[in-house]
């Protein structure tokens, strides 16, 4: 009621309000369930808004984990090619290495139409030496065996 209302009372008192306007700025029991409602919808979407953050967080928890650990294989891979390049930089030296002690060794000795090893034919001529050594029978006749021979000695030195 309008008499246990503490600022009816006040407003009452200081004569600002009359009894009708009182009665008449009285909330109507429709616009309260109306107001309610509203609360209620308002509630209800404050809910659905926290329930999505709460998906969004972890989702963006989820995510910064796999960018963590994509960032950690990355690293991870990075050091190993480092340390793979660092090996194909040493194998490389050493095949260089060894290609200049088989060109030295075998300076003097002629293969059947070709030119005389050097870095330029260095593959052709391996490809050649290869040929022999894998297909010796075509190569039965002495003057083959006495070149395979002689090419023998001469890389027999190469530490490999």
């Amino acid at each position: 009621s309008l008499s246990g209302c503490p600022r009816a009372t006040f407003a009452g008192k200081k004569g600002k309000i009359s009894g009708d306007e009182i009665l008449n700025t009285k909330f109507k029991t429709s616009d309260v369930l109306e107001n309610d409602e509203e609360i209620k919808q308002l509630n209800k979407e404050i809910s659905e808004l926290n329930e999505s953050n709460s998906e969004m967080e972890a989702a963006m928890v989820k995510l910064q984990s796999q960018i963590s650990t994509m960032e950690k294989n990355l690293k991870n891979i990075e050091e190993e090619n480092k340390i793979i390049e660092e090996q194909n930089e040493a194998l490389f030296l050493e095949l260089s290495g060894l290609s200049q002690a088989l060109i030295q060794s075998l300076a003097n000795i002629r293969l059947p139409h070709m030119e005389p090893i050097s870095e330029q034919n260095f593959d052709a001529y391996v490809n050649t030496l290869t040929d022999m050594y894998t297909n010796q029978e075509c190569y039965q006749n002495p003057e083959n065996k006495d070149l395979l021979e002689s090419i023998k000695q001469a890389v027999k030195g190469i530490q490999v």
